[in-house]
């Protein structure tokens, strides 16, 4: 027993021991004054790039500080971001997130999100992190905070976190070819745009993009004419209804609901992303 007290208090003494350490490079880091030609390199090679790539989101003149990070100041790499991890270790270019950022290796951490800077721009970048990133740029005191909380309840009024309403249905002039309440909202957008819906489309072009919507294959010549030669008005209703019935209708819709799935996961990593998901069109005005 007195064994496991003595090496616990040993641990504990080495783990302080280690943060101090840690936490004096840090400070030693931030207090050491760069040289010249440091200062020098930093101000023909990275500063202009840090102005045209990275200040309209990351400094105190953005219009909206993403992520809470601050590249407009030594002292704001140092500190890092939301994340809470500095994106600059200096003297080290590899483990540094901006250098991970800029060398666009990983597919969910790349900055510039509009392209991946030239080649020799990155190279600037690890050099001057490999020379300890000197950086004679300080936090003017109106700087925004690098770390910005959360406000919950702005946040709550995202339209995803809005329970569901039954709202009025909005007015139309042609309201002949609404046929469900749904059209009403579309048409309504679409006359506020001075549109105008096309025209039904023929019942050979309908059940073409009906089949390929449902099962991902062409109707065959079969089941064609069978809706061609229906003339009841539940003709659509039928034909929808056999697609429905046919076993490999869910096998399809589970494929195309990972695939969706897969892509909003693989999007919702990058900041800048702008996805275009596949989604249904209603009734039958769309062209295959």
């Amino acid at each position: 027993m007195k064994t496991v007290k003595i090496t616990a208090a040993f641990l504990f003494v080495g783990s302080y021991l280690l943060c101090l350490h840690l936490s004096s490079r840090t400070v030693s880091a931030q207090q050491q004054q760069p040289s010249r030609e440091g200062i020098e390199f930093f101000e023909k090679k990275i500063r202009p790039v840090l102005e045209s790539n990275c200040y309209r989101c990351h400094s105190a003149t953005a219009k909206k500080l993403q992520g809470g990070l601050m590249l407009d100041s030594r002292e704001g790499m140092l500190k890092g971001g939301n994340s809470g991890y500095g994106v600059i270790i200096p003297g080290d270019p590899d483990n540094s997130l901006l250098i991970k950022a800029i060398r666009y290796n990983d597919s969910k951490l790349q900055m510039p999100p509009t392209g991946q800077l030239p080649s020799e721009q990155v190279k600037d970048f690890e050099a001057w992190v490999k020379m300890g990133a000197p950086d004679p740029r300080v936090a003017s005191a109106s700087s925004q905070a690098a770390w910005q909380p959360y406000d919950l309840s702005e946040a709550r009024k995202f339209w995803s976190f809005q329970p569901v309403k039954d709202p009025p249905l909005p007015e139309v002039n042609n309201k002949a070819w609404a046929r469900s309440p749904i059209d009403r909202f579309i048409l309504a957008k679409l006359e506020s745009k001075g549109l105008k819906p096309v025209g039904d489309a023929d019942k050979r072009t309908l059940i073409r993009r009906a089949t390929f919507d449902l099962t991902g294959l062409p109707a065959t010549p079969d089941e064609i004419d069978a809706f061609i030669n229906d003339a009841s008005p539940k003709a659509f209703e039928t034909q929808i209804s056999r697609f429905l019935r046919r076993t490999n209708i869910a096998t399809m819709s589970s494929r195309v609901s990972m695939k969706t799935n897969h892509t909003t996961d693989s999007y919702a990593s990058r900041s800048q992303a702008t996805c275009c998901l596949p989604r249904a069109t209603p009734r039958n005005t769309s062209t295959l």
